[in-house]
């Protein structure tokens, strides 16, 4: 995924927030809250395999990926085996 500088700070303006209500390391805050902020933006897009590719590159589970969506895992595992196709 190619990010613009307009992606980008709505993703800091929104994830900032978010770490300053978190404990610990600045650091670690603020990459938790960013990887957060990605990912409920990917499940916020329609189902495409490259969204379903980069939300799995981040750590979400198929299951939640198929809550999401409304699909089955089968549903799911056909939309990957397609693109390799």
């Amino acid at each position: 995924m190619v990010m613009n500088i307009e992606l980008t700070h709505s993703f800091m303006r929104e994830a900032v927030p978010l770490a300053r209500q978190m404990e610990g390391d600045w650091t670690v805050r603020m990459k938790i809250a960013l990887n957060l902020v990605i990912i409920n933006y990917h499940l916020s897009r329609p189902l495409t395999i490259e969204n379903v590719n980069e939300l799995i590159r981040r750590g979400v589970s198929y299951r939640r990926i198929c809550k999401n969506y409304g699909i089955g895992r089968k549903d799911l595992t056909e939309l990957q085996q397609s693109s390799i196709v």
